[in-house]
């Protein structure tokens, strides 16, 4: 089974929508995945922006005929979230709420999600990884013990953060692929984030093998495409022990500290 993927590279705020429908229409594959915040150009999330956004992904995905996922705020109860919506041919069908958003989305009224979810279209299982939820290993070890075998990571790259050795943090993505047997797509978005931030799009594709497809230029429009081959990575789920041979009690202290949500 495979399954052709593509990570949108594309333009963020107020050209986002024309960035990434020329980038989605250069293509032909199965899944196309969005950036973090794509579409938001100003601190101020309003329900306008987020229902564009929605019935824009709704648009694209019926019609490509594919599954289309990038991230709006939602308002439930008069809280906020930073959620990914999934389309495939039109139809809503996943959504997933950051589980850590940053101190800057908290100052923000940006909440905690409260749980990872898994869906399955065509036979293939997903979940989504938003951002900095990547940098959480025991985060990302549920969806390689929920058998999944592709993340969606939508992230905003900052062009100069705190974090050293920029230059190896596509080291992580294979790390969590070999870890937890799945593949990673990662999406960013190039341009001026809605915080007034400079962003880079360090988009990639990763599997248990390896980097397999990811960006030439950071600062530039790009479609990053792979071709998944779900078979070699449910092969390579099977001998992955780790996912099975886990010391349990030894692992309690992880549920200790942590952030108020």
């Amino acid at each position: 089974m495979k399954l052709r993927v593509s990570a949108v590279q594309c333009l963020t705020g107020k050209k986002a929508f024309e960035s990434a429908e020329k980038l989605v229409f250069s293509s032909d594959s199965d899944l196309y995945l969005l950036p973090e915040y794509f579409s938001y150009s100003d601190d101020v999330f309003t329900g306008s922006i987020a229902e564009t956004t929605i019935d824009w992904l709704k648009k694209i995905s019926r019609e490509r005929g594919a599954i289309v996922a990038g991230n709006a705020v939602r308002s439930d109860g008069g809280k906020y979230y930073n959620t990914l919506y999934v389309f495939h041919d039109g139809d809503l069908v996943a959504v997933q709420d950051k589980i850590h958003p940053t101190e800057s989305e908290k100052k923000r009224g940006i909440c905690c999600g409260e749980k990872l979810k898994v869906f399955e279209l065509d036979g293939i299982r997903y979940s989504a990884l938003i951002c900095a939820d990547i940098l959480y290993p025991e985060l990302c070890r549920i969806p390689g013990l929920k058998g999944v075998d592709v993340v969606l990571n939508p992230v905003v790259s900052f062009k100069k953060s705190q974090l050293p050795a920029q230059e190896f943090r596509h080291c992580l993505y294979f790390t969590r692929s070999f870890d937890n047997a799945y593949a990673i797509v990662k999406a960013g978005g190039v341009g001026i984030t809605f915080t007034g931030e400079r962003c880079v799009g360090r988009s990639l594709i990763s599997t248990p093998e390896g980097i397999i497809s990811r960006y030439e230029n950071e600062n530039s429009e790009e479609l990053i495409e792979a071709e998944i081959d779900i078979g070699r990575i449910r092969e390579y789920r099977k001998v992955n022990y780790s996912l099975r041979d886990r010391n349990i009690s030894a692992m309690r202290e992880l549920l200790d500290g942590g952030i108020e949500c």
